[in-house]
């Protein structure tokens, strides 16, 4: 890592995570608020990574997302940088916006691959 980048922080990490599903459930951060009972300036906060939400509060905002808590730890950089440029980054942004019939599909596929690459 050269002097100019830095591992973002798990605040930022979580933070974009919640910035990422409310942008797929279509609302915006006042409205998350309201559903969270929360202030939008503390939505903007935890979004941003200068605050980090209280486990009650990640609860809460997965259940206004209709998310699983566990949904707000990303992988790696991609809720941070997704222009870092990262085939895998690209692949998991790629699959974040899919349903669970389409995941199991590329699941599917992905096994597929494997298998003929083992062969070879």
């Amino acid at each position: 890592m050269s002097g100019s980048e830095r591992m973002a922080s798990l605040e930022e990490q979580v933070g974009a995570q919640v910035k990422h599903h409310r942008k797929l459930a279509g609302l915006t951060q006042a409205q998350l608020a309201e559903r969270v009972g929360r202030q939008t300036g503390a939505i903007t906060r935890i979004e941003t990574g200068e605050a980090a939400p209280t486990f009650e509060t990640l609860a809460s905002l997965a259940d206004a997302l209709g998310v699983e808590i566990r949904d707000f730890f990303g992988v790696g950089a991609h809720a941070v940088r997704e222009d870092c440029g990262d085939p895998l980054v690209s692949i998991v942004a790629k699959l974040a916006s899919l349903g669970a019939a389409d995941l199991t599909a590329v699941d599917e596929m992905i096994g597929a691959a494997l298998r003929i690459k083992k062969a070879r």
